[in-house]
């Protein structure tokens, strides 16, 4: 009988020690959920994403003149290329600024987000200056260009896919 009462007891114990955790785990959750509404309305945050939209725009526009495997026009190609530079600074100093200003209990709670943003960020730099080289020939390989284009491309629509959903077809305008 003791030995019953025990193995109930148990396992009344672990139920609510489960529930307990279960229940911890929904509040954090709720917490981040949150944060990243809260950021998501922040002015950095808009202002970031219309920089980030810009480059994408512009990386889709040097892809895209690129694709017949010749750059018809290659001082356009580096008035697009200077473009996602300047957006890629800015995006940067804003970061940057708003990082800033974050208290160290924040960014000790972000820490995971910002290791992962940081390391999106040094993907992004390679593609841009990878772009950059193949865009300093004096005949630009249309092809290379094509491809870092590319790539800066997946990796922008990789971090944006909330902001994919929301763009208007243009199939449908």
């Amino acid at each position: 009988m003791k030995k019953y009462v025990f193995v109930i007891s148990m396992a009344v114990l672990i139920g609510l020690f489960g529930a307990g955790h279960s229940a911890a785990q929904e509040t954090k959750k709720m917490k981040s959920e949150s944060m990243m509404a809260e950021m998501k309305n922040s002015p950095h945050h808009s202002v970031l994403m219309a920089h980030r939209q810009n480059v994408l725009t512009f990386a889709k526009t040097l892809r895209d003149m690129s694709k017949s495997a010749q750059l018809e026009d290659a001082g356009l190609a580096l008035e697009a290329f200077a473009e996602i530079k300047r957006g890629m600074e800015r995006m940067n100093e804003i970061h940057q600024s708003h990082a800033g200003k974050m208290s160290a209990e924040m960014r000790d709670k972000m820490k995971p987000m910002m290791e992962k943003m940081q390391a999106e960020r040094a993907a992004m730099s390679e593609y841009v200056l990878a772009l950059g080289k193949a865009l300093e020939a004096a005949t630009p390989d249309a092809r290379e260009v094509e491809k870092h284009a590319n790539a800066l491309v997946s990796q922008l629509e990789k971090m944006m896919p909330d902001m994919k959903m929301n763009m208007p077809d243009k199939k449908k305008m």
